[in-house]
């Protein structure tokens, strides 16, 4: 069960997700972020299914208590590192210890407003620089979703009252 105030992926849209990834050819050995992970389910998903490492950060305590006992239960401590603490910060870090990833995870709080977003998926762009970003939002939304200058989205999904989008970099059509 996971902790009070924690809005885990539905398995539906979940699957969808991890669906379209694979068909992509995004997940094997790929080094994943999870930003706002809650109790790691999609991180966790993506260790299950080919990828490398994955970062999760969270900053609720229990939250972070459950996902530290799903990774220790599945064995993947050598695969995945859990770090305490506010998304926004971790995704403005800079300088080698970093890091950069092939792929990441948003998934917010829905009353997180776009403003406030926009900041961490900007800081992204260094951490992900041809990677991709599957960012999850309220689908009872107006205007367009945020991307990064040079970013754009590529794949959107609404299932209930989420929407589920892939924002990647824009390619240069020459």
């Amino acid at each position: 069960m996971p902790p009070f105030g924690v809005r885990p992926t539905k398995d539906r849209v979940k699957a969808a997700v991890f669906s379209a990834l694979d068909a992509r050819g995004l997940l094997d050995g790929a080094v994943v972020l999870d930003l706002y992970a809650g109790c790691g389910a999609l991180g966790l998903e993506s260790l299950s299914r080919g990828a490398a490492q994955v970062t999760f950060v969270e900053r609720d305590l229990s939250a972070l208590q459950a996902l530290r006992g799903n990774v220790a239960a599945l064995g993947w401590t050598d695969r995945a590192m859990v770090r305490a603490g506010a998304a926004e910060r971790l995704a403005v870090e800079r300088g080698p210890q970093a890091g950069s990833f092939d792929l990441a995870f948003v998934d917010p709080p829905y009353e997180m407003t776009d403003e406030r977003l926009d900041p961490v998926l900007a800081a992204l762009v260094e951490r992900l620089p041809d990677g991709t970003i599957v960012l999850e939002r309220p689908a009872r939304r107006s205007g367009p979703l945020p991307a990064p200058p040079g970013w754009s989205v590529t794949w959107e999904r609404t299932f209930g009252d989420t929407l589920i989008a892939f924002v990647q970099p824009q390619t240069d059509p020459f």
